[in-house]
């Protein structure tokens, strides 16, 4: 079984800020240039004669080529779905060599990094549905994979009950340093239990937030495709697969990054809720965003979708995962 250190996945280059004019013109361009350069990787033909692979299932392995070239960084899902495919290019292989030398030409992998895959797949199927529920990041995966079954009942376990271990804990508990000397956050008494409770509420609820903002942003892009083609985005599909999700994105941005205050539209002092972002802050854009993804009669019209998607929403939530500087949000 390969160790767990995580694969490691080329960052996509962080865009430089333009004018919010150019914004639809510049992504277009870039999708052209993302089609130019995926019609390139395929015009690289791989010698299956000389790899001994048999022509009856080229088909397969190009599949998962096609899959590997389709993906940038993977949710949960996705990781297990690449393991699957993996895992059956890996048995319709000659030999480890000759599946080795494929993987590094056609998907870009390391061994350890094609193992990593496969071994999710192969150890962690069985508590697919729950690690795909709690969004586990794929490093986190490729460590669990190389666990005994004791380990990986105890952390699904842990998943299940709420709890949220992080990489490093994950990592600990499969190396048998677990909870060496490290007592429970809500065992601590006052000012330090108050800041342990918070740190392990970040370490736990930042990668989750994050990892369903990529999901919200990849499923955004790929509907985005008619748009580029001057038809309309498919408005029903796709707020089917991210009303709910941006709801809880935009509760949990809210118990990570405010306190709370009362309202104060109303006389019941004892009634609070979450504290607003600064006005005209990026952040102040995420929220808004989430919220109007979050209620579909906040959409625009079928006609209007496009845009809006380009211009506000795909910038905002850009922003929250990194991958955008701040600059040139719109919060209208």
């Amino acid at each position: 079984m390969d160790g767990s250190n995580a694969l490691n996945e080329t960052t996509q280059e962080v865009d430089k800020v333009m004018p919010r004019k150019d914004v639809a013109a510049s992504r277009q361009g870039r999708r052209k240039s993302r089609q130019s350069s995926s019609s390139n990787a395929d015009e690289q033909t791989i010698d299956y004669d000389g790899l001994g692979i048999a022509t009856a299932v080229v088909p397969l392995f190009e599949e998962a080529r096609e899959m590997f070239a389709s993906l940038g960084r993977k949710r949960t899902d996705e990781v297990f779905a690449c393991g699957e495919m993996l895992a059956k290019v890996r048995g319709k292989s000659p030999s480890q060599e000759a599946f080795e030398k494929w993987s590094k030409h056609a998907c870009g992998l390391t061994r350890r990094g094609a193992g990593n895959y496969i071994a999710v797949h192969n150890n962690l199927r069985a508590h697919r549905t729950v690690l795909v529920d709690c969004s586990l990041p794929a490093a986190a995966m490729y460590a669990l994979a190389t666990a005994e079954a004791e380990t990986v009942a105890s952390v699904v376990a842990d998943l299940k009950a709420g709890k949220r271990p992080t990489v490093r804990e994950i990592r600990a508990q499969v190396s048998g340093d677990a909870h060496a000397a490290q007592p429970d956050p809500a065992d601590i008494a006052g000012a330090d239990g108050l800041k342990a409770l918070a740190r392990a509420k970040v370490q736990n609820g930042v990668p989750i937030l994050l990892e369903r903002l990529k999901g919200m942003l990849g499923d955004i892009q790929a509907a985005l495709q008619p748009h580029f083609e001057g038809k309309n985005v498919a408005k029903g599909a796709l707020v089917a697969k991210l009303e709910h999700p941006a709801r809880r994105a935009r509760s949990e941005l809210e118990n990570l990054a405010l306190f709370v205050e009362p309202n104060s539209r109303s006389s019941e002092t004892w009634r609070v809720h979450p504290a607003i972002f600064a006005n005209g802050s990026p952040w102040e854009a995420v929220s808004q965003v989430l919220f109007k993804l979050g209620g579909r009669e906040e959409w625009p019209d079928a006609n209007d979708l496009g845009t809006w998607l380009v211009t506000d929403v795909v910038p905002a939530i850009e922003f929250a995962v990194g991958a955008k500087p701040s600059k040139g949000i719109s919060t209208e």
